[in-house]
């Protein structure tokens, strides 16, 4: 979950296949392409929060390649001791996170933490606080600057360009009941005695789920990532992009970011992305996004803040536990916020779904991808996309027609 202060910078037969109702995209305006940069890389949309479009805004979100140094610190509180040590507790995450992102960054993020191996203890209760799902910029406030109290004298916070802060696992409710891990960038919460600027945080309360992972996607939003879950009908949280980033279920089997995502990040350059703007047919051969080289995405934009997006993921890496491999096929829409629906995975095969032991109830497109000789048809933008071939290394060749 990312929050925002509002005073924040702004922040086999073939088969043709059909999105399911809720990913279908609008459709008014054209696209004009950007002569600046990439044609694809869709603008993003000032006051839209974490827009998906580029570039991003490092005067609000960290660089997300080269050397990031997080400052890891633990808390506790009067009523609401550690029960084991910091060590314990950091190895909850660590290395796993760290080798998370250099497995999902092909290498270009040295993500290096550093821990100061004690609890702090907080000079308020927990309770005190106030401290509930989705808590408001008051609470994250009055607890930034309590930190600064007790761990700014041992600290040089200024070392950093993040900070995670590990709270005692048994302060506040279990994260089965209540997910309490949050974000807050872009905005100042306390200033350090060098005058660090707390503004790119994560706090991280519970055991998790996601284990590890749930610092990785709390840490992207660090990097400028919106949510992609459904976030107000928990019921249906899987509804857009199921299991296929990080940054929707993070406890899902496809582990991953989206290539959008990576390419967002730095992780992907312009050379691997291949932009269909242009009226005609094109063909196209994707690598798997969990494999460094090659083609890793194709765009084919719409209008200005939307755009079709494919991909090919496998069974390697981050997605090792992946339950199907092929084309995944996304709407990416920059005008739409984090939590409300900004990437739409379109589903395959919309009246199934798969592995339905990975989850209660969070399984509709688990098998979203498109096999060979499956297409997607969409008749108001002219748009086909045709699954031709796979070969022996796992490369789909995609005939796009756009008309």
């Amino acid at each position: 979950m990312v929050r925002r202060a509002r005073t924040a910078a702004v922040i086999l037969a073939v088969a043709t296949t059909t999105a399911a109702p809720v990913a279908t995209p609008p459709f008014t305006g054209r696209y004009v392409p950007d002569r600046t940069g990439h044609p694809c890389a869709l603008r993003a949309v000032p006051g839209v929060t974490m827009s998906e479009g580029f570039p991003p805004d490092h005067s609000v979100y960290a660089r997300a390649t080269g050397r990031v140094r997080a400052l890891v610190l633990f808390v506790d509180f009067p009523d609401a001791q550690a029960p084991s040590s910091a060590q314990h507790r950091y190895r909850e995450f660590f290395p796993a996170a760290t080798r998370w992102f250099d497995t999902s960054s092909y290498g270009k993020l040295d993500y290096q933490p550093h821990p100061v191996m004690k609890y702090f203890r907080m000079p308020r209760s927990f309770s005190a606080y106030g401290v509930e799902r989705g808590y408001g910029w008051p609470v994250h406030e009055r607890m930034m600057q309590d930190l600064l109290t007790v761990a700014d004298p041992e600290i040089d916070f200024s070392r950093y360009d993040l900070v995670n802060v590990l709270v005692t696992p048994n302060a506040g409710p279990p994260a089965q009941r209540s997910v309490l891990s949050v974000t807050w960038t872009g905005a100042t919460a306390a200033v350090s005695d060098e005058g660090a600027r707390l503004d790119k945080v994560s706090v991280l309360y519970s055991h998790d789920a996601a284990g590890h992972r749930v610092l990785n996607h709390e840490n992207a939003h660090i990097f400028g990532l919106p949510d992609l879950y459904a976030e107000r009908d928990f019921r249906r949280t899987d509804q857009w992009a199921g299991q296929w980033d990080m940054m929707s279920l993070d406890w899902g089997l496809h582990g991953d970011f989206l290539a959008w995502h990576k390419w967002k990040l730095g992780w992907i350059d312009d050379r691997q992305v291949d932009c269909v703007y242009r009226r005609g047919t094109t063909e196209h051969t994707v690598t798997p996004v969990e494999l460094p080289g090659g083609t890793k995405l194709v765009v084919i934009p719409v209008h200005d803040s939307g755009a079709f997006a494919l991909e090919v993921r496998s069974r390697h890496g981050n997605d090792r536990a992946g339950c199907r491999e092929g084309v995944l096929l996304y709407w990416v829409r920059t005008d739409v916020p984090s939590g409300q629906g900004p990437v739409r995975v379109l589903d395959a095969n919309p009246d199934t779904e798969a592995c339905s032991d990975s989850s209660v109830g969070f399984n509709s497109r688990n098998d979203a991808p498109f096999g060979v000789g499956q297409e997607y048809r969409h008749e108001p933008t002219r748009t086909l996309v045709k699954v031709v071939s796979r070969d022996r290394q796992g490369r789909y060749t995609v005939r796009v027609t756009k008309g």
